[in-house]
């Protein structure tokens, strides 16, 4: 009877070195993109506020008051974009490193 060896190696997990940059850049990345997204997205809530409080904006304006809603969805979404783009590389390094431990 012969054994044979199989044919797919497990995939080799990246080195800690190369997770930390990685997770600097994805950080890094999606700190400007949430921010810009989130400020677009709060500007799009003022005007949704502003039609239901009545407010007409100045001409050439998205909204009444738009730098305040652009200014909190900036913050927000230049937070909580990155930590749940983190949150899920990490629950995926875990995933890999469970896959591959030689822990008998």
């Amino acid at each position: 009877m012969s054994s044979k060896p199989s044919s797919s190696p497990a995939p080799a997990t990246p080195l800690p070195e190369d997770r930390v940059g990685r997770n600097i850049g994805v950080g890094c990345f999606t700190f400007f993109i949430g921010g810009v997204s989130g400020a677009m997205s709060a500007v799009g809530v003022g005007k949704l506020i502003g039609f239901f409080n009545r407010c007409t904006p100045s001409a050439g304006l998205p909204a009444c008051e738009w730098w305040v809603f652009a200014g909190y969805g900036a913050v927000i979404g230049a937070v909580t974009l990155p930590v749940l783009a983190l949150w899920r590389l990490r629950r995926a390094d875990r995933a890999a490193d469970a896959a591959t431990t030689d822990r008998g």
